[in-house]
């Protein structure tokens, strides 16, 4: 039973305009983890679909200038989808997971991290910074600001005061942000099966 003095009130969807294209340094808020349908089996009836967990990094920008002069800092760009596997493809070379935590920690990952890169290993990078290249994509729906390269931080910004943090922390309501749509995922090619362990 919700408390009978709630008071529902409407409200305007707010639409944030797309990032200019350029490098920001941020810093990882949070990182969190989902189960959804394969890229290969997602249009298929419920009870044919396989499920993976993918991975999702909220980045807040630290600095930087919009077009009209106002400050960027406190903006989110997310790192969607990304799954929880590493692998090198001859094609496209280091996996998404693979350069956000070789940005992260500023070095490549070592076999030791390798094996211990689990749940605990991942949250262990939040609140480090980082530079990201953005890209942004237009489609039907609209433009949409996406993460196309992650850079190691030569220096260290401010980082986000505890205010900056609750400010940037998804609710309901912010759920809608901008970032590549589901629709709008394109399959990197890979098979998980298809990846040789040796």
């Amino acid at each position: 039973m919700i408390n009978s003095k709630i008071k529902v009130e409407k409200r305007e969807a707010q639409e944030m305009s797309p990032l200019p294209e350029n490098i920001y340094q941020v810093e990882l808020l949070d990182v969190t983890d989902e189960e959804r349908p394969t890229y290969d089996t997602r249009n298929k009836p419920d009870e044919e679909k396989e499920y993976e967990t993918i991975l999702n990094f909220q980045f807040v920008l630290l600095a930087g200038k919009d077009k009209d002069g106002s400050s960027l800092r406190g903006r989110s760009v997310w790192a969607n989808f990304i799954p929880t596997y590493l692998y090198i493809s001859k094609k496209n070379g280091k996996n998404k997971l693979y350069q956000i935590t070789e940005a992260l920690l500023g070095r490549e990952l070592t076999p030791e991290d390798e094996a211990k890169m689990d749940g605990e290993f991942i949250n262990s990078l939040i609140g480090k910074q980082i530079r990201v290249g953005t890209k942004n994509k237009t489609n039907d729906n609209g433009t949409f600001t996406n993460i196309d390269v992650y850079y190691s931080a030569d220096t260290e910004l401010e980082k986000l005061s505890d205010e900056e943090r609750k400010k940037a922390t998804p609710t309901k309501e912010k759920e809608e942000h901008t970032g590549t749509p589901v629709d709008e995922i394109v399959d990197e090619g890979i098979n998980p099966e298809d990846i040789p362990f040796d």
